[in-house]
């Protein structure tokens, strides 16, 4: 019951701020800025929505092979379809809760291919800390192709706004400096906990990194993991091609884009309400006006995401148990 109400907990404070990042988007908006977005919205090109939606499964099929991949050495050999039947299901619930898919799609193979919970969840971990490497070489990517332009950007935009601010506003200098010491003392009382668990994260990092020498095919699963990211990469710059001031927005822009983009993940249930702020303040560095058209094609790309897994996400809940039968024409249960 505790676990119940923790869960609903997590699941009303991520939705209020996925809800009050949308109203914090929206409240300055003028009457022509909302003019100007509607009217993005309705002569965009869904045709690109439709196939970045497309090629954005090739993503989720991918990582579905890529996790039968690391369950082989453990012995077990899932159907593709089931891996990739609990992929969907997991992007589904986490836009319930974050990290909810992790534990649903785990609970779905020891359902339907009676491995156990704790050896497909190690798996899932593996995958993650590959995830993070793969995320660490787009933000050198990014620095590498984007330094010039996001510097000169915070350089002539973002730190004369906030050194007026601060010479302004005395008090919010005060209230700062206050958080940085109290920051400072927290880490000192725990800092025997924090390097444990900093010791632990790296040995985690290390033994995933080992785990891929022990596969039939690591060349393979290296290529599955950058193939998925490309085609993140890929989803979003396709999106672009539907608004006419977006299209000729190029590659150092749309990776930026899915840099940032993807940070908001982390904050809301699959970036609700965070993910059209960061494409919108994005695009501005590109002369996209974020008020207006980055804001719509910030929606345009998310609700594209978001319908593609609300809908393949519930369809393979339908079709697990209906092309998961024993013999004898019974479900297959745990």
């Amino acid at each position: 019951m505790n676990k119940q109400i923790a869960n609903i907990f997590k699941f009303l404070l991520f939705l209020g701020i996925g809800i009050f990042l949308i109203w914090l988007s929206v409240r300055n908006l003028s009457e022509e800025n909302k003019k100007q977005i509607n009217d993005a919205l309705q002569r965009a090109d869904y045709t690109w929505i439709l196939i970045s939606i497309l090629v954005g499964m090739l993503s989720h099929i991918s990582r579905a092979v890529r996790w039968k991949m690391l369950l082989e050495p453990l012995n077990h050999s899932p159907k593709t379809l089931n891996t990739f039947f609990a992929v969907m299901v997991g992007y589904f619930a986490n836009y319930a809760i974050p990290r909810l898919g992790e534990v649903s799609r785990c609970g779905i193979l020891a359902r339907y291919e009676k491995i156990p919970f704790a050896e497909s969840f190690g798996t899932v971990i593996v995958e993650r800390i590959i995830d993070v490497v793969c995320f660490l070489i787009l933000v050198i990517i990014v620095l590498l192709v984007q330094f010039s332009t996001i510097s000169s950007y915070l350089t002539e935009n973002i730190f004369p706004d906030l050194s007026e601010k601060f010479s302004k506003n005395t008090a919010l200098l005060f209230v700062l400096l206050g958080l940085g010491v109290v920051f400072l003392i927290l880490f000192f009382v725990f800092r025997n906990k924090i390097k444990g668990k900093m010791k632990g994260l790296i040995t985690g990092f290390v033994e995933g990194l080992k785990t891929i020498r022990k596969l039939r095919s690591p060349g393979l699963f290296i290529f599955h993991s950058v193939f998925i990211w490309f085609i993140y990469y890929a989803m979003l710059h396709l999106c672009f091609f539907c608004l006419d001031e977006t299209k000729n927005l190029g590659f150092s822009c749309a990776i930026t884009t899915l840099l940032v983009a993807t940070l908001t993940v982390m904050v809301t249930p699959g970036g609700l309400g965070a993910y059209p702020i960061a494409v919108a303040s994005i695009l501005s560095i590109y002369a996209i006006n974020a008020d207006t058209i980055g804001i719509a094609i910030g929606w345009l790309v998310w609700l594209s995401q978001f319908v593609a897994i609300v809908f393949f996400g519930l369809l393979s809940l339908v079709l697990l148990p209906i092309l998961n039968k024993d013999p004898d024409g019974t479900k297959n249960k745990a």
